[in-house]
């Protein structure tokens, strides 16, 4: 397998779990964050509640940061204009965060979407800034 299918295949797999993490329901999606912030509010020794919610927005940053990644490296490969990863993670956020309202428990987050688009352009230009240092 060469090096552009890697990065494609990453990048599916990465949506794959993006979409799974954002389409579960209320209760569901709770309780994945909840669990993963009493097993980090353990290891740092600090208060779940006070943890969670800082957990939950900074998944949104990290989720779509490798998003940008990966659509970068698979831009980059097939010889595209590496700017399209980021419009793609942009666009990516918005329908994924608008078709919240359609699953059980969760609602459209304007605050989410701006985390998202946050996390997508640092990615995106971290990741540039690597490959620029690289060289």
């Amino acid at each position: 397998m060469n090096i552009k299918n890697k990065w494609f295949i990453l990048s599916l797999l990465w949506v794959g779990l993006m979409l799974y993490l954002s389409h579960q329901n209320g209760t569901d999606t709770f309780n994945t964050s909840h669990g993963f912030t009493v097993y980090l509010a353990n290891l740092l020794q600090v208060d779940p509640q006070w943890l969670h919610g800082l957990v939950r927005k900074t998944a949104h940053l990290v989720l779509y940061f490798i998003l940008a990644v990966l659509l970068r490296g698979c831009q980059l490969q097939w010889g595209k204009a590496p700017w399209m990863a980021l419009v793609m993670a942009v666009v990516f956020s918005i329908i994924d965060e608008g078709t919240k309202p359609l699953i059980p428990g969760r609602h459209c987050d304007v605050e989410d979407i701006l985390l998202n688009d946050v996390g997508a352009v640092l990615g995106y230009f971290l990741s540039g800034c690597f490959e620029k240092f690289k060289r």
